[in-house]
């Protein structure tokens, strides 16, 4: 169950920098981001339709200058990159002083096509020990935890037209229940990060 783009968006604030999306695919976020004055780029590692991505490559050796982005978004992409750690790194590095690092990543969520990892408070917290963490929160509850199983389900009996219109009501209802926690549930269906680099001694 692929994140809405709202929950990306929420949390980005308007502004005239330059956007990197990493594993971005067709492009979802392009006209959220180039709306709210960003130059949006697009990195994936093929190619897909209509332009997308704006360039090819990989997470894991980013073919930027260092300094070269205000905010870098993650979005369901983080548990798809072999060494995760490295692509972090290349994060930190190609980020401004003080740039944003956004993301959006499973933990109770089936297992599908590429993916290597699911990551806990814990190990998120570690993986970014390098940042600042501004906001760490669940947006999404039981819900749609609920809704991931039926969906997996309805897959399996060939009704799985009815998918959307189950992961809207999910959704709805999660954000009723929720408002926005302010600590990270133990049970749930994915995290929300923002995460401002820091200097440190390496710099």
């Amino acid at each position: 169950m692929s994140s809405d783009a709202g929950f990306i968006v929420d949390v980005i604030p308007r502004g005239m920098g330059r956007v990197l999306d990493l594993g971005g695919n067709r492009g979802m976020l392009r006209s959220l981001l180039e709306q709210r004055g960003y130059h949006y780029i697009n990195l994936d590692i093929c190619h897909f339709e209509q332009g997308e991505p704006s360039l090819l490559g990989d997470a894991h050796c980013l073919p930027f200058k260092s300094g070269s982005f205000d905010m870098v978004l993650s979005k369901d992409t983080l548990e798809h990159f072999i060494n995760p750690w490295i692509a972090v790194s290349e994060v930190y590095r190609v980020l401004k002083n003080s740039g944003r690092f956004v993301v959006w990543v499973p933990f109770m969520h089936p297992f599908h096509e590429t993916d290597y990892y699911r990551y806990s408070p814990l190990g998120l917290q570690y993986i970014l020990r390098d940042f600042e963490i501004l906001r760490f929160d669940s947006p999404l509850w039981v819900f749609t935890i609920f809704g991931i199983a039926t969906i997996e389900l309805l897959k399996r009996v060939k009704l799985g037209v009815l998918a959307s219109p189950l992961r809207r009501t999910c959704t709805w209802l999660d954000r009723c229940c929720t408002r926005n926690r302010k600590a990270p549930a133990a049970f749930c269906p994915a995290y929300r990060i923002v995460a401002q680099k820091m200097l440190t001694a390496k710099d």
